[in-house]
């Protein structure tokens, strides 16, 4: 349980710092990004399925090294402000990943991905400039 504590703690000062209006609904984040053509991540999560929770630690652990050059839009799906992002991309199991490039098409992963392959993806997004 602790680890499980510290690695959500984690996984939120991580990626605090990776939205820019933290106020900002999911929804309106990821418009913003695909607006202005940036290579974004959204991941779509609870803060208590076992599979979430590992994801959550892995982008924690990899996101900080594309920060500022990957927009994250973090979505607890159990927030209800986000059921609309939720139904707009058809989300049907957590944790989903859908990785855009600055076209706008995104790729979908479902389900727990190893660092490695998290930051493979990532830097294809960031490649395809």
């Amino acid at each position: 349980m602790v680890i499980t504590l510290l690695a959500f703690k984690n996984y939120r000062n991580s990626t605090d710092d990776a939205v820019e209006n933290a106020g900002e609904l999911p929804t309106a984040q990821l418009d913003r990004a695909l607006q202005a053509r940036q290579p974004t991540l959204a991941f779509f999560h609870s803060d208590n399925c076992q599979q979430c929770i590992v994801m959550m630690e892995t982008v924690a652990q990899v996101y900080p090294e594309f920060n500022g050059s990957v927009t994250l839009v973090d979505v607890n799906v159990y927030d209800e402000n986000n059921a609309a992002l939720l139904n707009r991309v058809g989300l049907r199991y957590i944790p989903t990943l859908i990785f855009f490039d600055r076209t706008g098409e995104g790729q979908v992963s479902v389900g727990v991905m190893e660092d490695d392959q998290l930051r493979q993806t990532l830097a294809t997004l960031v490649e395809d400039d």
